[in-house]
């Protein structure tokens, strides 16, 4: 998994953290899955779980101040894509979720507090640390066989 410090990714996308640009990420998530070999279905996904990410980032790490920098590295490794955001704000806790029935929250239209839970539910990893130089990152990996944990 990366650290942040190894390699360059294939794409990395640098942009404020202003929620205008929350869109933008989402489809470049979407294509950047498509393009590396999800499904349609799995590639909307995957980019729902960055947009959780990005969003969590925004409101949270940074208090919805918009003049911070958020980073996003997209790396398809083989059979997986891993996504790394990384940003300076406050660190986002990645604590304990408990299981959910999505079809009953839709239903119920409940929103909010489910971003941990969505990102987990849509990436087969979640992890959130620091890299090399102590930005906070939050790396996603998505196999393209579900089910897969190579580590």
């Amino acid at each position: 998994m990366s650290d942040g410090s190894d390699k360059r990714a294939l794409m990395e996308l640098r942009f404020p953290s202003d929620s205008k640009y929350l869109n933008m990420v989402y489809e470049l998530a979407r294509l950047m899955a498509e393009s590396t070999g999800f499904e349609k279905t799995e590639a909307e996904k995957i980019a729902l779980a960055v947009d959780e990410a990005t969003t969590n980032v925004v409101q949270h790490a940074y208090g919805g101040e918009a003049d911070h920098e958020i980073e996003i590295h997209f790396d398809p490794e083989g059979e997986s894509l891993e996504i790394v955001i990384f940003h300076e704000g406050e660190p986002l806790d990645a604590m304990p979720v408990p299981d959910f029935d999505l079809d009953k929250l839709v239903a119920e239209r409940r929103t909010g507090g489910l971003g941990l839970t969505i990102m987990r539910q849509m990436m087969d990893k979640v992890e959130h640390s620091k890299d090399g130089t102590g930005k906070n990152m939050c790396v996603m990996v998505r196999y393209k066989q579900r089910g897969r944990d190579e580590g």
